[in-house]
C-alpha cells in the first residue's frame, strides 16, 4: 500500500463519502480526518491479515474489497463484498480480538486507516454515528442469517438465484432488465455459494438459456427477477435477501 497525503479539506470531504459518515458532524469529522491515513492499494493486495491483532478500521473511498476466509486446502469462502462509501475493520476494533477474516482489493482503490482509539472517541461524542454503526452490524446479521439458512436448506441452483437477487438489489434498473455492471466473476459467485466453479457455470448457462440473464464479459442483465423471486420463494419460502444489500 502508498500512502497518500490530502489536504485537511479534500479528507474530510472524501470522508463523507462513506455511508456512517455522512450525518457525522464536522468538527468530528475532522478530529477523524486528522487521525487517518490513506493508503492506496492496489488490485489483489492484502488489506486486512486474518488472525493478525491490529485493530484500525478502514473507510474505503474507492475500489472493490473483498471479504474472504480460506480453509487449510486452499477453498475460498466469500463472505461479503465491500464498494466505495463502505468500511470495514470495525469488529476487531470493538472487541479487540484477532481478525476475523481476510479482506483483499479486488480493484485498485483509496482507503482511510484509523486506530481504534479514534472510532471509539467518535462513537462516544455522535450519537447519529454511533446508530449508523449499530444499524450496519445488524444488516450484517441479517444478510448473514439468510447465507446459513441458503447454505443449510437449499440446492446449489437456489443458493445461485438467491445471490444474484442480492447483486440485482444493487444493479441499475434498465428498459431490458436490471444492470449489474462489473458483475462478480463466476468463481467469486461460487465463492459466495460455496459451490464449485463448474456447476455455477452450468446453472448460470440454464438460466441465460432459458432467457432469465443474459452475460458479457463484465456485465450481467437479470431479464426475468420474477422468476428468480417465485422459484427462489416456491423452494425456500420468504427471506430478506432481496431486502439486505450485503455489500454495505
Amino acid at each position: 500500500m502508498i500512502i497518500k497525503t490530502l489536504s485537511p479539506e479534500e479528507a474530510r470531504q472524501r470522508l463523507r463519502e462513506v455511508r456512517i459518515l455522512a450525518d457525522v458532524a464536522r468538527f468530528d469529522l475532522d478530529a477523524l480526518a486528522a487521525n487517518a491515513t490513506w493508503k492506496e492499494v492496489e488490485p489483489g493486495e492484502e488489506v486486512v491479515s486474518h488472525l493478525t491483532r491490529d485493530t484500525h478500521v478502514f473507510f474505503a473511498v474507492e475500489g472493490t474489497f473483498n471479504a474472504k476466509l480460506q480453509t487449510a486446502h486452499g477453498r475460498q469462502v466469500a463472505i461479503r463484498q465491500m464498494t466505495a462509501g463502505s468500511h470495514f475493520g470495525e469488529i476487531a476494533a470493538l472487541t479487540n480480538t484477532p481478525r476475523s477474516v481476510w479482506v483483499v482489493a479486488e480493484t485498485a482503490g483509496l482507503v482511510a486507516e484509523c486506530p481504534a482509539e479514534a472510532f471509539s472517541d467518535l462513537l462516544a461524542r455522535s450519537g447519529s454515528f454511533a446508530l449508523a454503526v449499530a444499524a450496519h452490524l445488524a444488516r450484517n446479521v441479517v444478510a448473514l442469517t439468510d447465507r446459513v439458512f441458503e447454505l443449510a436448506a437449499l440446492e446449489m441452483r437456489f443458493r445461485v438465484y438467491a445471490e444474484l437477487l442480492r447483486l440485482a438489489a444493487a444493479g441499475e434498473q434498465t428498459s431490458d432488465g436490471v444492470l449489474i455492471r462489473e458483475a462478480p466473476t463466476h468463481e467469486a459467485i461460487a465463492s459466495a455459494v460455496g459451490a464449485q466453479r463448474e456447476a455455477v457455470n452450468r446453472e448460470l448457462r440454464n438460466l441465460a438459456k432459458a432467457g432469465v440473464i443474459q452475460q458479457t464479459k463484465r456485465e450481467l442483465l437479470i431479464i426475468d427477477i420474477e422468476q428468480l423471486r417465485e422459484s427462489l420463494h416456491r423452494r425456500a419460502g420468504a427471506t430478506t435477501s432481496e431486502a439486505v444489500d450485503w455489500r454495505l
